[in-house]
């Protein structure tokens, strides 16, 4: 892995930070992943955050397919939205004796100790849609060491892409804006109020974030996050990292009797029928299923070829609305 993968500018505190994790996990893992190819049947555990949420039900669909089409077989924890279950889980799947594992962090730094404990364990470990160490920490989209890789939405850009469609939407005046961002610990959420922020600063928009209110990626955090909002007084616009949380808070506004222009990121089926009801102006496309196929993918042609250096690995993630969600966002979760 290399050091240019992190983000910030050299000789940073995060860069330090991020550098000092490499030194000391390279010294402390040296060469305990595999050396020679795996040749039996490689068997993969999934270390999800919570199968309560759609999304990562479409990610397990994903990952299931993926296993099905490479002959290999998947082993499915659910952390239910617990740092300390999952790392449990992960134990449990390396006693199982699992060749790689694929782990969404429930908490990114709670997930260094998931990470180093794998690795001195030998088991090649994928993080997926979270990274492993914190953005204050490390950076953003950064792989920790001894890791396989990080497949991910690029949490930025997706921040970058919701914000210039709402840049469209603001107009030149200053513009009140409230965020429901997601769960407090995920560096996603970080990184997606960071785009936002970033790309609207650098298209010149005036304007001024009046809330930003976790909404822990569920409709019922995001309902309780814009009955907040609507004690503040007039707002312009709310950008929810998530479709899930936008389906409660959209509910909100209507029972309350307020029309909130919104822009979301997700793509999922409520998305989609916010979209085509015109309850959301636009949204950003992810798709967990392909991601889960993805990292899945990687896993098995890591552990077949034993080269784990496959660093930072994305994919598309469309701008939606209701005149091309068709074409662009086929809805998987």
């Amino acid at each position: 892995m290399s050091l240019a993968l992190l983000a910030g500018a050299c000789g940073s505190p995060v860069d330090e930070r991020a550098s000092q994790a490499y030194s000391e996990v390279d010294e402390q893992v040296g060469t305990a992943l595999p050396t020679e190819p795996l040749e039996s049947r490689p068997v993969v555990g999934l270390a999800v955050q919570s199968l309560s949420r759609t999304f990562f039900q479409g990610l397990e669909t994903g990952a299931r397919s993926g296993a099905e089409s490479l002959g290999a077989d998947l082993i499915v924890t659910d952390a239910a939205d617990d740092a300390e279950q999952q790392l449990a889980d992960v134990v449990g799947l390396i006693e199982q004796g699992v060749h790689g594992i694929i782990l969404s962090p429930v908490d990114s730094g709670a997930a260094v100790e998931i990470a180093e404990l794998a690795a001195a364990e030998g088991v090649p470990l994928i993080a997926v849609a979270n990274q492993v160490g914190t953005v204050e920490d490390y950076g953003s989209q950064f792989v920790y060491p001894g890791t396989v890789a990080l497949v991910t939405n690029d949490d930025v850009d997706m921040g970058r892409k919701a914000a210039g469609f709402a840049a469209s939407v603001i107009g030149d005046s200053v513009a009140r804006i409230a965020i429901i961002e997601g769960k407090l610990g995920t560096a996603n959420a970080v990184m997606r109020s960071e785009g936002f922020r970033a790309e609207l600063d650098d298209l010149g928009i005036s304007f001024d974030v009046v809330a930003s209110i976790p909404g822990d990626w569920n409709d019922s955090g995001g309902a309780e996050a814009c009955r907040q909002f609507a004690a503040l007084g007039d707002i312009d616009l709310i950008f929810s990292m998530s479709d899930a949380m936008t389906a409660g808070c959209v509910q909100t506004m209507d029972d309350l009797g307020m029309t909130v222009d919104v822009v979301s990121i997700g793509g999922n089926e409520a998305g989609v029928e916010l979209l085509s009801s015109g309850a959301v102006l636009g949204t950003v496309c992810q798709k967990p299923g392909t991601m889960g196929s993805l990292a899945v993918e990687i896993m098995v042609d890591a552990l077949t070829t034993a080269d784990f250096n496959r660093g930072l690995r994305f994919y598309e993630t469309p701008v939606v609305t209701a005149s091309n969600q068709h074409e662009v966002c086929s809805p998987q979760w």
